[in-house]
């Protein structure tokens, strides 16, 4: 089962998982693509050099520790595009 994020304060809909992520590094932007549990799709946009200060952790970082999706979900929540919650599930 993909990752989850479960949120602290359930609004509509109680769940968002990563759907999809492209990286542009030439135009530096990233899109992202995540579906909630009632079954909307919710897009997020980062460009500029925030997306490539985002893009360049993403290349270094140690995905053994925590997966790329709950890196991402993380960030969402950071940035307070999604609400908070526990990230829960197995990679896949």
């Amino acid at each position: 089962m993909a990752e989850v994020l479960t949120l602290t304060t359930p609004i509509s809909l109680t769940t968002y998982k990563v759907r999809r992520l492209s990286m542009d590094w030439t135009d530096a932007r990233i899109d992202i693509l995540v579906l909630a549990s009632n079954g909307d799709k919710l897009a997020f946009v980062y460009s500029g050099p925030v997306a490539t200060t985002l893009m360049i952790a993403l290349n270094k970082a140690n995905l053994s520790t925590i997966s790329l999706q709950a890196r991402i979900l993380n960030q969402l929540v950071s940035d307070g595009k999604l609400t908070a919650g526990t990230i829960t599930g197995t990679p896949d």
